[in-house]
């Protein structure tokens, strides 16, 4: 059995398609990892949004009961 890349130069070349290969793969991490961010920075803001509602809310209750 012969390795297809004998070398960790011919690895990161790709066979002339290294730039092709490793920016497609660049562009993909650094997608899914803005999204995770972005998803993150969304579900904090939701968090504190419905903390301050249920605040609210229940200001409204004490207010009405007296």
């Amino acid at each position: 059995m012969q390795p297809y890349f004998y070398s960790l130069s011919e690895f990161f070349a790709m066979g002339k398609h290294g730039v092709f290969v490793w920016s497609c793969w660049g562009i993909t991490v650094g997608a899914v990892l803005l999204l995770i961010l972005y998803s993150r920075k969304q579900r904090q803001t939701l968090l504190k949004e419905l903390s301050i509602q249920q605040a609210r809310q229940a200001q409204r209750a004490v207010n009405k009961s007296l």
